[in-house]
């Protein structure tokens, strides 16, 4: 899984630059962000695979489940939470007030949102 880091304000962010393709992909991520001492992690939808955005396919649940296992803070960037379909939607109406994981649709604002301690 190919991952770069960035630093805000003092605070590893490990970002992930792959399509994600399997649920287990996020064991792929947690080893990355253990190998570079990070516990923050940013997704970017378009490296998202259809089956997240369909909720009845439980791809999304167990994805993001397996990274809070890890104590993983993790913020995903949206490009619209309308583009998605209504119970998607809801989802990310939920998602932008998680406390472990949080959906954004400005990029600067789930980096903020990682950065802060």
């Amino acid at each position: 899984m190919n991952v770069k880091v960035l630093d805000r304000d003092g605070v590893r962010i490990v970002e992930c630059t792959d399509s994600i393709t399997r649920v287990d992909d996020a064991l792929d991520l947690i080893a990355a962000c253990i190998e570079r001492g990070s516990t923050r992690l940013l997704i970017d939808s378009r490296h998202l695979p259809a089956a997240f955005f369909d909720l009845r396919s439980k791809f999304a649940g167990e994805f993001l489940q397996k990274l809070q296992n890890y104590r993983l803070r993790v913020a995903a960037v949206f490009l619209s939470e309308h583009e998605y379909g209504e119970r998607f939607s809801e989802f990310l109406s939920e998602a932008k007030r998680g406390n472990s994981f949080r959906a954004f649709t400005v990029r600067t604002d789930a980096e903020a949102w990682l950065a802060f301690q």
